[in-house]
């Protein structure tokens, strides 16, 4: 790929509270790390980490500070997907590579978290560009590269009962999914992005970013009950987790007696009611 970009790194879950998220993520299988918060922001996380991207849940336990806006977003749209982190080996060379392809990309950002360790507390770092709005509100796509990856990755963390490994794809609703073909071929390459039925699908590493219509949606989500009050597109609608045995997967969610759905192409599709708002798939890691 192009740009140094070498996958998704995270997805961002908005929640109205950390802790109950945390339980409802536990009770799908998932292993989260202990609690993050962002210094100087009265925002906090658990992520669900596995080997080359993870999911981040996000809340608000300190609401008299900054939030970065998650205040407002929570208000206005809602519990679920708030954005996406694509993934840079070199943040100083993607920087230089989008600026020269016209891409025009934030100035690098440093960013840092406090880590709640029982040994201690660490501070993870990172470093961030903020891309244009193509698909996305500015502040939902974004690329990060980590300076201490391990201090966020360990083995037990990376270990999910429900044999959780990655994050397969997002789907995003937009009004003209073809209208965004020339930004991401540009962003992630021509041969990483095609455009089927009206749907727009883009290869990010060994992940990818669905961008669909929501008149189209049916395509993707065979008998998907749409509320009619749909939110203001663009919306980051859903997610689907490769697992290394989906038939394990299942036997998993029984046992938990975890409402789910068994879709047409065999994804186990939970009840949004149990993951904050986001429409998750699980499916078979390729």
């Amino acid at each position: 790929m192009p740009h140094n970009i070498v996958g998704i790194d995270h997805s961002l879950i908005g929640v109205n509270d950390l802790e109950d998220a945390k339980l409802r993520f536990q009770s799908l299988g998932f292993t989260l790390t202990p609690r993050g918060a962002h210094i100087g922001w009265g925002t906090a996380n658990y992520c669900i980490m596995f080997e080359k991207d993870y999911i981040e849940l996000l809340g608000i336990i300190n609401p008299g500070i900054e939030t970065n806006g998650l205040d407002i977003a929570l208000k206005e749209r809602g519990e679920g997907l708030l954005g996406l982190a694509l993934a840079s080996d070199d943040p100083e060379q993607t920087h230089a590579s989008l600026s020269s392809a016209g891409l025009d990309p934030s100035d690098l950002l440093q960013l840092k978290r406090k880590l709640e360790l029982p040994d201690g507390d660490v501070v993870p770092e990172f470093k961030l560009i903020r891309l244009q709005p193509f698909g996305l509100t500015e502040k939902q796509l974004f690329i990060c590269h980590h300076l201490t990856p391990h201090l966020i990755r360990n083995d037990q963390w990376m270990r999910h009962a429900n044999g959780a490994t990655g994050i397969a794809s997002m789907v995003i609703v937009v009004d003209d999914p073809a209208a965004l073909a020339s930004y991401y071929r540009n962003l992630c390459g021509h041969i990483n992005v095609t455009m089927t039925d009206d749907t727009l699908n883009v290869r990010v590493g060994e992940g990818a970013l669905i961008f669909v219509n929501d008149k189209d949606l049916d395509m993707l989500f065979p008998g998907l009950y749409l509320p009619s009050d749909f939110p203001a597109l663009p919306y980051m609608m859903a997610m689907s987790i490769a697992v290394k045995d989906l038939a394990a997967t299942q036997s998993y969610l029984d046992t938990q007696r975890i409402t789910y759905q068994v879709i047409a192409n065999g994804a186990l599709r939970v009840n949004q009611a149990d993951t904050t708002g986001v429409l998750l798939e699980f499916v078979q890691e390729r």
